[in-house]
């Protein structure tokens, strides 16, 4: 049921209406037990009905009437077009995104605890073999500017799964492995076990080993980031690539000296303009404060794990 929810949200969007007859579907139970924790919202009973599809009645929607115990949608041309209803079709229920996203985290033997990280993308936490595991309603979500860099401060060098609804689209598990995330989709990790109850299966399948966050190719004088272009104007890639160099050695620092010997600009305000031009190219500011890292009386360092910097000639 879990799962299932999650696909209407994700096909319909967050504030999508589910009927108490699509609901029947599932034991009265599991529908109670999500209503008493609030996953699960009971509306206001519908009091109109969509028209018929070749209608020119001109109305938005007709009204139901009750009669007796019965409830009927009425056409106001052709009473032949009546459609008659149960009362599971009026009720109407909406979803408490937060609480299924902690509903399927607290379904998984999962550490941590579970935090949205950005919008339509949370932490469920961290499975038993130490891989982090995030959720998306949207696979795209998670390649958007900034995203990965939102979810790298938020669970560090850890490598990533991501569960999504579709993979359908061309290329896009291979963008998400670009990026680092291995993703999966929900219907293969959340299942229904023996007794009835579903069960986020993550640690079953083996994870590919994490992509490199950063690739510098220094002919092309380019620069990507979790496989997103950075435009950076070519002083801006310079000081990039003096950092990149750095990160890769024992001391990851790249101290203001350098940096001014290097560039003839003192260190604090080339690495402003720098930071200034990683936010024109999508990343938040804190996420360049993150990525170009001050060092306190020192000078600056990139803010990633030397594996995770790739420099092509």
């Amino acid at each position: 049921m879990l799962a299932w929810l999650w696909t209407r949200l994700s096909e319909g969007g967050a504030q999508v209406s589910i009927s108490g007859r699509a609901l029947g579907r599932f034991p009265a139970s599991d529908v109670e037990r999500l209503l008493r924790a609030q996953v699960l919202i009971e509306e206001r009973k519908a009091d109109t009905w969509s028209v018929c599809a070749e209608c020119d009645c001109g109305l938005d929607a007709r009204p139901v009437e009750q009669i007796d115990d019965a409830f009927r949608a009425c056409c106001p041309h052709d009473p032949s077009a009546d459609v008659t209803l149960q009362r599971d079709d009026l009720r109407r229920f909406s979803v408490d995104v937060d609480r299924l996203v902690a509903r399927i985290a607290a379904s998984g033997d999962l550490g941590g605890a579970v935090a949205r990280i950005a919008d339509g993308i949370w932490l469920l936490g961290d499975t038993t073999s130490g891989h982090a595991v995030v959720m998306s309603f949207d696979a795209d979500n998670l390649v958007a500017p900034g995203a990965v860099m939102a979810i790298r401060a938020a669970v560090g060098p850890k490598p990533i799964m991501a569960i999504v609804h579709d993979l359908s689209a061309a290329g896009t598990a291979i963008r998400l492995r670009e990026s680092g995330i291995e993703p999966r989709r929900i219907a293969d990790v959340l299942r229904t076990a023996p007794d009835g109850a579903d069960r986020l299966v993550v640690d079953s399948s083996p994870l590919q080993a994490t992509a490199p966050r950063l690739v510098l190719n220094l002919s092309a004088q380019s620069a990507m980031l979790d496989g997103s272009r950075l435009d950076l104007p070519m002083q801006m890639f310079a000081l990039f690539r003096l950092m990149a160099e750095q990160a890769i050695k024992r001391d990851p620092v790249l101290k203001k000296q350098e940096i001014e010997t290097q560039t003839g600009r003192p260190a604090n305000e080339i690495a402003r303009d720098l930071r200034n031009a990683l936010v024109s190219s999508g990343l938040s500011e804190a996420q360049t404060k993150s990525l170009v890292a001050t060092v306190r009386a020192r000078g600056y360092r990139l803010g990633l794990a030397p594996a995770e910097v790739v420099i092509e000639p």
